[in-house]
């Protein structure tokens, strides 16, 4: 049974000595089949979307300015249609003998897996909260949680949830026992990434509500490690690596199948 921590609820962490955050080539050396021709699935991609050659060639530019505006340009163009972006970005990155052109497709590629969030798991929004009441119109006391930490890059700073801000309830749930932190965690927990909820909160004197599309729970953050009394939680850039690192032995693993197959 997993421990669960009440004032983290689903910021639960693990050690982040396990991954580099580095842009390194070596973490990505995961062996793909070799292909004299084109895949089913790049042609069916190609016939969609093309990558524009421009921007190809941008990354490469003799400047690191014009690399730059073309990686940003890059990752405009993926975000306008992720699915057939990120397949068509994936051979290109895989393909290319240009490290620059690998390092900066990398970058873009990332970045659209992490907003697509293809992936199984728990649904994560990235506070740390405690327990809390409010006022109702009727001036009676309500349980509420109060977000006490919104960490930086998270499904919560997206939705620019802000400290001391309260929650006072999450879709059709309204919290309304003793422990609304651990009803909170556990039905942000029930959902998957790419889920949206709607937070209803208290900030100030105005009642909102506020969308949040939620990423995924990494399983670094299964293994939670405490050093004395201080909860050592790993950056979100650094959970995003270790997802897209996980996405890419995905893809390898798809290669490898498919290639059985042809075969």
């Amino acid at each position: 049974m997993q421990t669960r921590v009440c004032s983290l609820v689903f910021l639960l962490s693990g050690p982040f000595a396990v991954i580099a955050a580095g842009q390194g080539e070596a973490e990505d050396a995961v062996p793909v089949p070799a292909q004299a021709a084109e895949s089913p699935a790049d042609a069916a991609a190609k016939s969609v979307l093309q990558v524009p050659p421009e921007l190809l060639r941008g990354l490469s530019h003799e400047t690191y300015k014009e690399r730059l505006a073309a990686q940003d340009s890059l990752l405009e163009w993926g975000m306008k249609d992720l699915g057939g972006s990120i397949e068509m970005l994936y051979g290109w990155y895989r393909r290319s003998d240009d490290p620059e052109v690998r390092l900066r497709s990398r970058a873009v590629l990332k970045r659209l897996v992490i907003v697509q969030q293809p992936f199984d798991g728990e649904g994560y929004l990235g506070i740390q909260m405690e327990p809390a009441q409010w006022k109702n119109g009727l001036g009676e006391l309500q349980p509420a949680v109060r977000i006490t930490v919104v960490r930086e890059g998270t499904a919560a700073e997206v939705a620019k949830l802000k400290v001391d801000d309260m929650v006072t309830g999450v879709d059709h749930i309204v919290f309304d026992d003793l422990a609304p932190t651990r009803m909170f965690a556990d039905y942000i927990q029930s959902k998957g990434p790419g889920d949206t909820i709607t937070l209803h909160l208290q900030r100030g004197e105005k009642a909102l509500k506020i969308k949040a599309s939620l990423r995924r729970r990494s399983p670094l953050l299964d293994r939670l490690t405490q050093w004395g009394t201080q909860l050592q939680l790993p950056d979100q850039a650094k959970l995003d690596e270790s997802d897209f690192r996980d996405w890419l032995k995905m893809q390898a693993a798809a290669e490898r199948a498919r290639s059985k197959g042809e075969k």
